[in-house]
Formats: C-alpha cells, sequence, structure tokens
C-alpha cells in the first residue's frame, strides 16, 4: 500500500498581494456526526485530541438519515425499528438493526445528545441540529433545543428533516404538498418557543430528468417563507454506477490502467469545482431567490475505491477553499463536511474498526485548514497558477499575509517561483527574505495512493516529521518545488 506523505520545513520568504473577497465564515467548517456516538468514545483522550486538531466550528447532530428516526428519549439514537420499517423503503431499515445491534452491544443505555453535548463542549463547537419531523412529536425538537441552550451551547440552525425529498421516503411523503403540512406544523411551534433560531427547509436535488414526484417540490417551496434557508446536499460523482443517499452501491468496472482512471477522476472534479457546482448554486438561487443556502452534507460520492486517497484529500481542500473564496457560493451560509467518525472508508475522518479507530487521508488537510481560523483569516485571493495547481493567498483584518495554500492537482513538480513570476509582478518572492516561514506539504505519488499511516500533525510546529524534501529544492532566493499531488500551507 502506497503511502502519503506529510512533512514540515522552514524557510524565508515574503509574498505580497491585494484581496479583494469576503470575509471568512466559520460556519462554513462544519462536520456531521452520524454514527459518531456508537463507535467512538468521547471520553477517549486520543480521540478528543484528534478532532481538536480540526477543531471544528459546527457539529451536526443526530446526523443524516438516521435523524429523521431519532427520539430524544431512548437509548442512544432512541430508534424505534417499525418507525423505519414503515417510512424507509431502502436500506435503512438493515442499518437502523446494525447500529441498534451494536448499541446494545457496547452497553450503550443514555441517549447520544449527552454525548453531543460532550463533544460540543470539549471543541468548543457550535451545534446544528436536525428535527425529526416525521416520526416524532414537535415537544421533541424543542426538548433538544431546550438542552442544548442549558448547556450554554450556542445553535446555529434547525433543519426540518433529512432528505425527505428523496424516493425513499415516497411511501409517506408522496409530493411537496406532504412534505409542506409537516415542515409547516414544525417551524411554527419553534418560531413560537424560539423565535430567534434560523430554520431551514429540504429542497430537492436539481436534476435534468426531475421525477414527477418531486419536478415542482422547489417551485412549490419557494412560494413559502416559513423557513429562512433551504438545505442542499452535495456529493461530487467521479465513478460510473449506482448511488443512494451519497454513497455508491454499484460502480461500473471499466477496464483501464489505475492510473488513467484516477485522471479522468480529477478532470470531473476540476471541472465540478470550476463549473458544475457553482452552476448549480445558481440554479438554487435563481428559483429561491437570495436565500441561504446550508450544505449540511458534502463529500466525494462516497465509493471504497476514492475513499481515503489523496483524490479525497485533494478534493476536501479545493472544495473548502473554494467554499471559503469565491463570491459565487456566497449564499452558503452553514456547510457540514459528511463525515467526522464512524465505522465507513469513504465518508469518514475517523474509522472504527474492530473497536480501534484509523485515520484517513482527509484528516490532515483539515488541520491544515484549521490554521485558516487559528490566523484569522478575513480575506482570501485565489490565484490560478495553471490548469491543474491553485494558490489562495490569506491575509488578516489588516490586510496582512498570513497564509498561503497551494494545491497541485498534477503529477509533476513545480516551481512555484517561476509560475508566480509569469503571472504578475506583486507575487514575486523578493530577494531581500526576512520573514521566517513554515511550510507544510501534505503529498503522494499518485493520486489512487492511501493513508497507511496514522499522523499527528500540528502545523504550528517546526519539527520536521520527515526528510522528504532534497535540499536543492531551495535555490538563493528561497524558490519552492511544489511535490506532485500536494496541498502546502505557507505559514508567515
Amino acid at each position: 500500500m502506497k503511502r502519503i506523505f506529510c512533512c514540515i520545513l522552514i524557510f524565508f520568504c515574503t509574498l505580497f498581494v491585494f484581496p479583494q473577497s469576503a470575509s471568512i465564515n466559520k460556519n462554513l467548517f462544519g462536520f456531521n456526526t452520524s454514527n459518531t456516538f456508537t463507535y467512538f468514545d468521547v471520553n477517549d483522550k486520543e480521540f478528543l485530541d484528534k478532532i481538536n486538531f480540526i477543531s471544528p466550528n459546527i457539529l451536526r447532530f443526530p446526523g443524516g438519515n438516521i435523524s429523521n428516526f431519532y427520539h430524544v428519549s431512548g437509548p442512544a439514537y432512541g430508534f424505534k425499528i417499525s418507525e423505519v420499517d414503515k417510512w424507509h423503503s431502502q436500506k435503512m431499515p438493515k442499518r437502523v438493526r446494525g447500529l441498534i445491534k451494536d448499541q446494545n452491544r457496547k452497553g450503550h443505555n443514555h441517549n447520544y445528545i449527552n454525548d453531543y453535548i460532550r463533544l460540543i463542549k470539549e471543541v468548543n463547537a457550535k451545534a446544528l441540529v436536525v428535527a425529526n419531523i416525521i416520526t416524532a412529536d414537535t415537544d421533541e425538537i424543542l426538548t433538544m433545543i431546550d438542552r442544548l441552550k442549558s448547556e450554554k451551547i450556542e445553535i446555529v440552525g434547525v433543519e426540518l428533516g433529512c432528505e425527505l425529498s428523496n424516493r425513499a421516503f415516497s411511501k409517506k411523503i408522496k409530493d411537496i404538498d406532504d412534505y409542506l403540512i409537516l415542515s409547516k406544523k414544525f417551524a411554527s411551534k419553534i418560531r413560537l418557543n424560539h423565535p430567534e433560531l434560523k430554520i431551514a427547509v429540504v429542497a430537492a436535488p436539481i436534476k435534468k430528468n426531475m421525477p414527477s414526484r418531486i419536478k415542482n417540490w422547489n417551485s412549490e417551496l419557494a412560494k413559502y417563507d416559513f423557513f429562512d434557508a433551504i438545505i442542499h446536499h452535495s456529493y461530487t460523482k467521479v465513478i460510473s454506477g449506482v448511488a443512494e443517499a451519497g454513497q455508491m452501491i454499484f460502480e461500473e468496472s471499466v477496464e483501464i490502467p489505475i492510473e488513467k482512471k484516477f485522471s479522468l477522476y480529477k478532470e470531473i472534479i476540476l471541472h465540478e469545482l470550476d463549473i458544475g457546482f457553482k452552476s448549480k448554486i445558481n440554479e438554487y438561487i435563481e428559483i429561491f431567490g437570495d436565500v441561504e443556502i446550508w450544505l449540511t452534507e458534502w463529500n466525494l460520492q462516497m465509493s471504497k475505491t476514492t475513499g481515503n486517497t489523496m483524490l479525497q484529500s485533494l478534493f476536501v481542500s479545493h472544495f473548502m477553499m473554494e467554499l471559503f473564496s469565491s463570491s459565487e457560493l456566497k449564499n452558503i451560509t452553514i456547510a457540514s463536511y459528511h463525515n467526522l467518525a464512524g465505522r465507513d472508508i469513504s465518508g469518514s475522518i475517523f474509522k472504527n474498526n474492530m473497536d480501534t479507530f484509523n485515520i484517513h487521508s482527509t484528516f490532515i488537510p483539515f488541520t491544515l485548514l484549521n490554521e485558516i481560523f487559528l490566523n484569522k483569516i478575513y480575506e482570501i485571493e485565489k490565484v490560478k497558477i495553471n490548469s491543474d495547481v491553485f494558490a489562495y493567498y490569506c491575509f488578516d483584518s489588516e490586510n496582512s499575509l498570513r497564509l498561503v495554500f497551494i494545491i497541485n492537482w498534477s503529477n509533476m513538480e513545480i516551481d512555484i517561483s517561476d509560475s508566480l513570476d509569469s503571472l504578475d509582478p506583486k507575487f514575486n518572492i523578493p530577494e531581500n527574505n526576512n520573514r521566517e516561514t513554515l511550510v507544510c506539504a501534505y503529498f503522494s505519488n499518485n493520486l489512487f495512493d492511501t493513508n497507511s499511516d496514522s499522523y499527528y500533525i500540528n502545523p504550528r510546529e517546526t519539527l520536521v516529521y520527515q526528510q522528504l524534501f532534497e535540499f536543492n529544492q531551495f535555490d538563493q532566493n528561497h524558490s519552492f518545488l511544489l511535490k506532485p499531488h500536494s496541498i502546502s500551507l505557507f505559514l508567515y
């Protein structure tokens, strides 16, 4: 199994650029906690230390589709299997039975809202709550809100259900009218008791051939004003096959070399990040107007093929930096990566494997992205060096350059000093260098390489974890060669 490498070095340089974009929204750095509390102990110091390296600003609870069957009064997630059988027509009944079995095996008799509160307090995060509007009564969401408030936890908002426009719920939610009855009922109760809380509703995914059941879902929903935001889930699909709830359940076999296969995946991702995703967001704005959009689940379409690879690491880094910097995505006010910790390879940052946990390839990128908040970044300027290399210049409130993120999707080393020189003189690295700069780089020889080692990394430390750069990569003017398939962070 190939390794993805991480290293830290020191050199001296100064860069100058003039920022143009808006201030950074901390609520974009959120994480879903689906299944987290079944498979991880929030009293485990080692686990908490790992999460603190990332320092989530928002934690979402109870999670994804399991939220639609959560009850605050029962053990664990408070599941009632008869409700799942009645409402869901795909794999959820089997999944819930598996969760109940694991919860019983672990002796989890407490409700997971207690673990959620413990974790939120540990990392000093805010709460994003998903209401069960199909199998719970309105008092349950009020109980959740009251409990969180009693613990002095800030709630950024409440989602009225999760993915209820999906076909899996069509047994009971036959069209938008059924959803409106439920969502308006819960919104009214929340507004009455907690008028300050923002409320989001489930928007239907926009597709080329919209099923008749949801064809007018968004246009009808847009006629109402009982909500503050719409919910969109984004799982970038790169593999041909059948997907369900963000996960590939069947992948078409393609008889081409793995290098070429992952190169094709890369091209799909770059097109999606440049055009496809932004176009989709614009379509929602055209329907709903200048509305807040909550991206409460996002990731690559989950697959064992691409999960825990350098491809996924580059994707999450690039996706987040676009959220932070692009004016075209300014309507996205909350974002939550799926998923923080669970039992899967392709979604979760941390995986429980036979009561031990593995760290996946997305861990180090998120620790590096956390530097945006540690350094109190206020504005970010994006520069496209070439079709595969993207630089993001990050400034504090006084317009001082604090960080530079550079993402290299190519399979070649890139001399960024030459690339920057060719763009604009204001990006040149001066010969008279007088500022110490910490350089963190996370890279791999191949896009399909997996993270076979567990790394803890604090980008603020000057420790060299592995001497992987050659000395001759630094010339007398302190130019720098980007590694292939790399995420590089310069801290000033």
